[in-house]
């Protein structure tokens, strides 16, 4: 099938959901015009009062993520003033037809000024290998919607009615579970939600993240207690969604934790690294103190296990030297000792330790507090190196990855590829459909490049809609292969900031350090900028060589 064809048969596809969905909302409004009726005869009827608040809590989870906002918030407000009469002993009245009458203005406003920040795709995300979400909703058209989204950055959904569908399936587990928290028919759920979901999800070990409409301590609680490491509260935001599916799924299979011993007891380091090793780690070994300075910038821990008495220096001195140098003053350290003076103890902790291992050291423990300790370092370093909207690195540190990729290539030769990568006339996207919408394009880029590029990688947003790109052990055609798949996903996504969807295109110059041995970091990331601007002035939407040279990639295919 052709681009053409392909993007003709999925917009008529989304079109039949949009139908489907607004016929829907015709039987809501039926369902809510009969219940009204009948809590006119019985004001205090318990089973009616159910009906509304559940009738009323579907509208408001699926009207905002299809696009008619003030309807699902309108719903919202509403299915809370219905819970709190359920609390009541003596049952209020409800002014239900005239909640009616105000469901239908907005839904009218809706519809007159639409203007969905939401996005579609005109190509789908079939290839082997991606990502597997296993989506479990009641819903069937927000089921329909939401896979449409999730299949744009290239995850593989497949979707289950309910917690009961679910449980009778026996194939391969997904990379990633995505559960309605109310997706049963069951009445066991509104009795203990925590023991209904802990027995279906019991034999899964994948990431699980739940949806609901509930934005309460109590929901999260629930869903944290029942297997779950996000909630995400609906109306969806699908691109946030989407980043955080694409970071967890990044993280499950994220770089090896890097960690350096130093250790005198040859025999002890030796255990200490088998034991590491085995458990997936990068283990570097020094039994010489002063041998700690010369390589630590090859090994670049992220976490010391260190000995606390060394030969002529103490592992205190060696955390409080490490300190002074900015680069490693935030790696934690844990010493290794069977030292029980508590003020000593104290006094280590104090010049730079994180945490005490006591000798002879259990290796379960000594794993798990390895891990924790690199996860918290990561988190912190994200928090100070990564840009808000995108989770790529910043400028700064983007240059700075460069550098020291380009340092190592230096020492131990090694092939990287430097992309400059810029959103085609992203200012008139801005201009025409405002700032938020703008925003929503940038950070699809950076969910799809944390998609699609490895975790070795180095990925950053340079400035604006400009992003930057070192790809390790990557010649400049592998570079240009794998950006013109980036460039060709792009293109297929179309946003909707207003009346009309919109899509966007990208431009951009590769380089590698094969071609141009004797550049610096910086000369390698001009030459890079300068195919960008080469990509720019030949027509856009295309992938260009430093050189000049056009490689079959560099063809515009818009």
């Amino acid at each position: 099938m052709t681009d053409t064809a392909s993007s003709k048969a999925v917009s008529q596809r989304l079109q039949a959901l949009s139908k489907a969905y607004l016929k829907r909302l015709s039987s809501e409004f039926q369902l809510l015009t009969e219940l009204a009726g009948r809590l006119e005869r019985d004001a205090s009827c318990d089973e009616t009062l159910q009906q509304l608040n559940s009738a009323l809590h579907s509208l408001a989870g699926s009207a905002g993520t299809f696009g008619f906002e003030s309807l699902g918030r309108q719903a919202r407000e509403y299915e809370m003033q219905v819970t709190q009469v359920l609390q009541q002993d003596v049952k209020q009245s409800l002014p239900v037809s005239g909640w009616i009458k105000q469901l239908q203005n907005a839904l009218e406003v809706d519809t007159s000024q639409k203007s969905v920040v939401g996005m579609e795709t005109t190509r789908l995300a079939d290839v082997d290998g991606a990502p597997s979400i296993w989506l479990v909703e009641r819903d069937a058209i927000l089921a329909e919607y939401m896979v449409q989204q999730l299949y744009s950055f290239g995850f593989q959904v497949r979707h289950f009615k309910d917690a009961e569908a679910l449980h009778q399936d026996n194939g391969v587990p997904p990379d990633l579970l995505l559960i309605d928290h109310r997706a049963t028919q069951r009445e066991a759920i509104k009795e203990n939600p925590v023991a209904f979901w802990q027995k279906y999800l019991k034999d899964y070990s994948c990431p699980i993240f739940f949806t609901g409409t509930e934005e309460s301590f109590t929901a999260r609680l629930h869903a944290l207690r029942s297997g779950g490491q996000n909630y995400f509260v609906k109306p969806l935001d699908m691109i946030s969604l989407a980043a955080h599916i694409a970071q967890r799924i990044k993280t499950q299979d994220s770089q090896p934790e890097r960690v350096m011993i130093v250790e005198d007891d040859v025999e002890l380091a030796l255990h200490l690294q088998c034991v590491l090793e085995e458990a997936g780690m990068q283990v570097s070994v020094f039994n010489r103190p002063d041998a700690l300075f010369e390589s630590i910038s090859d090994v670049n821990p992220e976490l010391i296990l260190m000995d606390l008495w060394l030969p002529g220096i103490t592992g205190a001195e060696i955390a409080a030297l490490l300190g002074q140098v900015e680069r490693w003053s935030q790696v934690p350290i844990i010493y290794l000792s069977g030292e029980s003076n508590a003020e000593l103890r104290g006094q280590a902790l104090l010049r730079g330790g994180d945490a005490f291992l006591e000798k002879p050291i259990d290796n379960d423990l000594l794993i798990k507090l390895c891990r924790s300790r690199v996860m918290r370092l990561r988190k912190l370093e994200d928090t100070k190196n990564r840009d808000a909207l995108t989770g790529l690195l910043k400028h700064a540190s983007i240059k700075e990855a460069l550098q020291d990729q380009w340092l190592l290539a230096q020492r131990k030769p090694q092939t990287f590829s430097v992309v400059m990568l810029d959103i085609d006339h992203f200012k008139a996207v801005n201009d025409t459909h405002g700032h938020a919408v703008g925003d929503l394009v940038i950070a699809a880029v950076g969910t799809l490049l944390r998609q699609r590029f490895r975790g070795t990688d180095k990925l950053g947003r340079y400035g604006g809609e400009e992003f930057t790109l070192v790809l390790i052990e990557c010649t400049a055609d592998d570079a240009i292969s794998m950006v013109n798949g980036l460039r060709e996903d792009f293109a297929a996504i179309q946003f909707t900031g207003g009346r009309e969807p919109f899509s966007c295109t990208l431009s951009a110059g590769v380089v590698d350090n094969q071609h141009f041995p004797d550049d610096t970091a910086e000369s390698l990331l001009n030459r890079a900028d300068q195919a960008l601007y080469q990509a720019k002035h030949s027509g856009r939407n295309r992938v260009c060589l430093a050189s000049g040279e056009h490689r079959p990639g560099c063809d515009s295919r818009g």
